[in-house]
Formats: C-alpha cells, structure tokens, sequence
C-alpha cells in the first residue's frame, strides 16, 4: 500500500473514534466510539506528561480509556506477560522513569494511581471534535510495550506504537470483512486485552471497524452464552484452543438468539489463536456451537499475520501485502510486513505451498531428537491433553536428560497413561517419570511458561500412581 494510501487509512480509521453508534457493550448498557475517546481526553488531564503505565483493567472499555489517555499524554502503556506479583513488581523495578503509574480493577501498590472514576467520566457530555482533533494527531507515536509468554525462555519485551497496531489491524479487518456486513457483530473474548492476541481482537480490530465488543471477559461456558444472547447480534467468540476444550465438554445451547440477520450474517463464529486448534476439537467446537471456527496465526512480535477457515483449509493464508522469505542464516521463514517495512523473524517451521499460502510444520523450539528420532513437543502435548483419562498435561525435556518428563493432572496411573499413549508415538518418547501434579501453571493464554515448569519440576510428586 503507499504511504498516500496509508495516510488516507489512517484519516479514516481516526475519524471513525467521533462514532456516536454503539461501540462497547454491557449487561447494563453501552458506550459509543466518541464517549470513549472523551473520557480518555478528560482522564489524560490528570495524567503526567509521557507517563509510562501499567494497565491491568479487565474490562474492555476500562482498558481502552485508560491506553487511549496514555497515548493522549504520549506515554508509555505496559501490558504484562501475567498478573502475578512478581512479574508486576520486576517489571515496575525495571522502569527508571519517576513517572511510573500501574492501575487496574484491584490494584494496592505504591505505584497506584488514586481511583480513577470511570462511571463518572463515561458519563459526562461529549468533548467536542475539535478539542480531541490535535490529541488523535499525535495518538499514533505512542507506545505499548507487550511481553512474550516465557514458554520457551525469558519473556521478552515488545514495543509497538499505535500506528504499527492500526496499520496491522487493518489488514484483519479487511481479511474478516469486519466493515462490510450492515449486522455490525460483536466480540466476546475470553482472553484478556493485555496479551497481543486479546489486543487485537478486543480492542485494535473492534475499535477500528464496525464491531462492537463486550466488555466483559466471561470464562465459564453459562457466562459466555448469557453475553451471546444479551448482544442479540452476530457473535465472535475469541478464545483458545485450551479454553474452547473445556467448553465443548458442556452440554450448552449456543444458538444466537434472533439470528435471522437481514443481510445473512450468520449468529455465531469462533476464533482462536495461540496454538494450533486440534482438528478434532474444531469438529467438536463446530458441531456443538453450530459455528465456523476460524485461526489466526502470529506472534507477540507480528501481531496476526495469516488465517484460515480450520475445518475447510489446512493452509494457512497471508494477510495482503504480507509475505514469507527464507532466512539463510535461521534456516527458517521470515515475515515481511510490507505496509510498515518490517521483516521479522518466525519461530515455527514453515512449508512455503505458494507465494501466499504455507502450511506449519512445528515450532523450532519444538523440535527434539531422542535416540536418534525426531517429534514436535506441539504434538506429543496434543497426543497427551486428548487422552480420555488426562485432564491436562504438558511434555518436559530436561537439559540434563534425553529421556522426556510428562507433568499431567489425572486419577489414571502412570503405567495406564503410558500404555495409552504407545498407541500414537514412538516408545522413545514415552515419558519417564510421569508427574502427577494438581494443576498445571498455565498463563490466561494457556501456556506454560518454562520458569514455572522449573518450579513444578521441584515441587512434583513422581510417580505416586505405579
């Protein structure tokens, strides 16, 4: 796309925040485009300049207000790889800057900013276009940092401004069609806004089209099927592969209540991203929900890059003006990102099927050779998590070992899981010892990071089942 082009998508995409349709929704009303953008040009007055803030609001247009007011302030915003108050505390220890804020539903630290009335600002009388005009000007140069999971090392730290998300949402928009239906639909996540997944999907793609957004983050099946009902609209259910598995166990009518659309939108879709969806599972999620399930494919680094439709394509396609190269040096695939000039390198083994279509072979940190044969620890986890008896597991190769460890939640013994699992892979990859543990320490987008496996290592019963 040229830069004209760019900057007329930009012009458009702003102006679309003075929208007085209803944007965000809630069991006890909703919210429009430009009483958003108000209240974050009222907050961002008793914000410092270039403020550097950590936000850990749950609710969608809590989170939005509050990243839109930094940005108004050409701050820094801080989304952390988890909640936990170690990580929060590291990462706050890590910032020099004086003007440090963390603020959130629950949040008692000496960082904290005084309580922000939300109520009071959401309701107070639109601020008029041209006073919000210079500060949407200069919106696009602000920064979110954003943190990988931890699940192959240490989370590492990932700065985007507020220009690459929108040029990066853009092309979402338009592969989903998210401005051409007259049924605007809505989505409901159950991921949270601060993983890059959740901030695209709930705040950069509904913002920026014609979507609107629930603001809630419903996680029980009875919770999410009451928000697809109250929104009477078509529906995009975001979610992962972990988190779909547990719902689909649920006996729950999913139908979209009034979904004769006039223009044919269809009640509900599935969306799902941070792990390849099982195709099984799709079936499931299919049949039980009465939806299409859709993937996308991307990274904390990239944002979303490719989709497919999982029960109808096994390749992947790229967003338009996105393309794969190969790395000499890496051996693997890179992304270019031509709209922003950027070219990033891919972690997972790619078959390159045209110029716009591949297919995933696995993560190269996934891959391992024991006694001489190769696997995926992608899918010696998905072989594990499927059996009947396991309620949730996860393969580990220590660095010390060849032999692979399995942690795994389950009232089977460790000789009936193994049995189970010789009938899908090698007997060299049969884990020894098996770990019955509690629960496994999933993140909220259901992986594992490798710190907490450690500490699970040292806190394993062993195989206490025979």
């Amino acid at each position: 796309m040229s830069r004209s082009l760019l900057e007329s998508a930009r012009e458009s995409m702003l102006q679309g925040l003075f929208s007085d349709d209803p944007f965000v929704l809630l069991e006890e009303g909703k919210y429009s485009r430009h009483q958003i953008v108000s209240a974050a040009f009222r907050l961002s007055s008793d914000l410092p300049e270039a403020p550097v803030v950590m936000n850990l609001y749950t609710r969608r247009h809590e989170f939005l207000v509050v990243l839109l007011a930094v940005a108004f302030q050409n701050g820094v915003t801080i989304l952390p790889p988890n909640t936990a108050e170690n990580t929060v505390n590291g990462l706050l220890d890590e910032i020099e800057s004086e003007r440090k804020l963390i603020v959130g539903d629950q949040v008692a630290d000496r960082n904290a900013l005084a309580s922000i009335d939300l109520e009071t600002l959401m309701s107070a009388d639109l601020v008029n276009e041209t006073l919000l005009q210079p500060k949407l000007q200069t919106l696009t140069d602000a920064q979110i940092w954003l943190y990988t999971s931890g699940s192959t090392g240490k989370a590492k730290k990932v700065v985007k401004t507020w220009h690459q998300m929108m040029v990066l949402a853009a092309k979402a928009i338009a592969r989903f069609e998210l401005n051409e239906n007259k049924t605007p639909g809505c989505v409901v996540a159950t991921v949270p806004s601060q993983h890059m997944f959740g901030l695209e999907t709930t705040i950069f793609w509904p913002l920026f089209s014609k979507l609107q957004v629930w603001s809630g983050r419903p996680l029980f099946a009875e919770d999410i099927k009451f928000a697809i009902n109250l929104v009477h609209q078509p529906v995009w259910l975001v979610s992962t592969p972990l988190h779909l598995k547990k719902l689909a166990q649920f006996d729950t009518d999913w139908s979209v209540q009034n979904a004769d659309f006039q223009d044919g939108s269809e009640g509900l879709k599935v969306l799902s991203a941070t792990a390849p969806l099982d195709v099984e599972l799709a079936k499931t999620v299919s049949r039980k929900m009465r939806a299409r399930v859709f993937e996308v494919f991307g990274s904390t680094e990239t944002a979303s890059i490719a989709s497919r439709e999982t029960l109808v394509f096994e390749a992947w396609r790229l967003y338009e003006h996105n393309r794969l190269q190969k790395n000499d040096s890496t051996d693997g695939y890179d992304v270019i990102i031509q709209d922003l000039d950027e070219r990033h390198p891919l972690q997972d083994k790619i078959q390159l099927l045209s110029p716009t279509e591949f297919s995933v072979l696995g993560r190269q940190s996934d891959l391992i050779k024991v006694a001489g044969k190769r696997a995926s620890l992608a899918d010696l986890n998905r072989i594990l998590q499927n059996l009947p008896q396991v309620e949730d597991g996860v393969f580990w190769k220590p660095e010390d070992s060849e032999r692979l460890q399995a942690f795994v939640v389950s009232d089977e013994s460790s000789q009936a899981i193994r049995q189970q699992l010789a009938k899908s892979m090698d007997a060299v990859f049969l884990p020894r010892p098996v770990h019955f543990v509690e629960r496994i320490p999933r993140n909220e987008m259901g992986k594992v990071p490798v710190h907490a496996l450690l500490d699970l290592l040292n806190q394993a019963k062993g195989e206490v089942k025979g």
